[in-house]
């Protein structure tokens, strides 16, 4: 779900001048952020503690205690998954007895398929499996993942750095980290850096790029731009549909380091005029009014597989949104910022955080280089194909 933004909107909105800033929440947005060499120590210490092997099918042996036999590390639920994987166990199955606690039951049941394993590929007795582990402060070890020889790592620590690379030391040194994410395995934030301030329309923004990447083959190495509103603190998630800076990876297959860096390089040099651009678009969404805002969040919902817990925080957090000063009447802008306030739900998973995100993106541009008008033709075509919902199926989404 990429889009580039909206570049045929007015750019004028950008002057920003004799506007009143709204910073009655920007307090709630500087809590959110941590200096950027913060961030990149605390990623640096834990990548010292982490290390791969590859392991023989004996070597994957459990204790009773779901531990490896191997070296005693635990299992993460995600190293466990792919264990299971490995050894064909229903995803159902290890789920059911993890719940009721039968450890030891569920560890005979994957020795066993191990046996089986090894019996059926008596011929390949010096098979290896790519093995991911990580240490912790309480001198815990942890399992996090197996791979096939197809999976080629890109881990978050490497990535940080390359966009360190990539800003001056002007721009490094004033750079803070929002809204961070990690475990040890996945990592979502946006980092913004000195120039990325904006004041438009009555509106305090900061732009800059979110970056997501999973070291254990869950989510891809991702880098787009984004806008957040620092009133709010929401964020609207932008990509170009093209991706000409190739920083969307897969951890399959070869990815050659240089590429990678060059391509975080490029991104970070466009990010802000992207971001620019959305903001434009953002600000033009107002004068786009919506007849039925819960018909036409619900269609939406519906186009894009929403579940009915993402729309029901979208419709409260829209409801939100026109409580906001100097927002009031139904628009596209209300709409896409209901969407944005809604991922924010602390109930949610960051990944399901930056996808609503992301889907605001798209509903604001709903395809490259949108114009004003259509991106009015687009949300007039929208509330045709709402009116036809029946009631039943509104109801399910609400």
């Amino acid at each position: 779900m990429s889009v580039l933004p909206a570049v045929g909107f007015h750019s004028n909105l950008l002057g920003g001048h004799n506007t009143v800033i709204q910073t009655y929440d920007h307090a709630r947005f500087d809590h959110e952020c941590r200096p950027f060499a913060d961030v990149l120590k605390q990623l640096r210490e834990d990548h010292e503690m982490k290390f791969d092997e590859l392991l023989s099918l004996p070597q994957l042996h459990l204790d009773d205690e779901l531990r490896l036999v191997h070296n005693g590390a635990r299992l993460t639920p995600r190293g466990l998954a792919s264990l299971a994987h490995l050894v064909e166990i229903p995803p159902a199955a290890v789920h059911w007895l993890k719940e009721r606690q039968y450890d030891r039951e569920l560890s005979h049941i994957v020795n066993d398929q191990l046996m089986r394993l090894r019996a059926q590929e008596s011929g390949c007795a010096d098979r290896r499996v790519f093995s991911r582990f990580r240490g912790s402060k309480d001198a815990n070890l942890y399992l996090r993942a197996l791979f096939s020889d197809r999976f080629c790592p890109v881990d978050s620590l490497p990535a940080l750095e390359m966009v360190r690379e990539a800003l001056t030391d002007n721009e490094f040194n004033s750079a803070h980290v929002h809204r961070l994410s990690y475990d040890g395995d996945e990592l979502f934030c946006n980092i913004l850096w000195s120039g990325g301030d904006r004041n438009v329309g009555g509106s305090s923004y900061a732009c800059g790029i979110a970056l997501q990447n999973g070291e254990v083959g869950t989510i891809r190495l991702k880098l787009a731009p984004v806008v957040l509103r620092k009133v709010c603190s929401n964020g609207l998630v932008v990509q170009n549909s093209m991706d000409v800076a190739g920083v969307s990876k897969r951890h399959v297959g070869r990815i050659d380091m240089n590429d990678l860096a060059k391509g975080i390089r490029a991104a970070l040099g466009c990010a802000l005029e992207v971001a620019d651009q959305t903001i434009i678009g953002m600000e033009a969404a107002r004068n786009i009014p919506v007849e039925d805002a819960t018909r036409a969040i619900a269609q939406v919902s519906r186009e894009m597989k929403l579940t009915r817990e993402q729309t029901r925080a979208w419709l409260d957090g829209h409801d939100a949104t026109l409580n906001e000063p100097g927002v009031g009447e139904v628009s596209v802008f209300s709409i896409v910022n209901g969407l944005t306030k809604g991922a924010q739900n602390p109930g949610f998973e960051p990944t399901s955080r930056v996808f609503l995100e992301t889907v605001a993106g798209r509903i604001l541009a709903p395809s490259p280089f949108s114009s004003e008008s259509a991106v009015r033709g687009w949300w007039n075509e929208l509330e045709i194909r709402a009116r036809s919902l029946s009631d039943e199926v509104l109801a399910s989404y609400l």
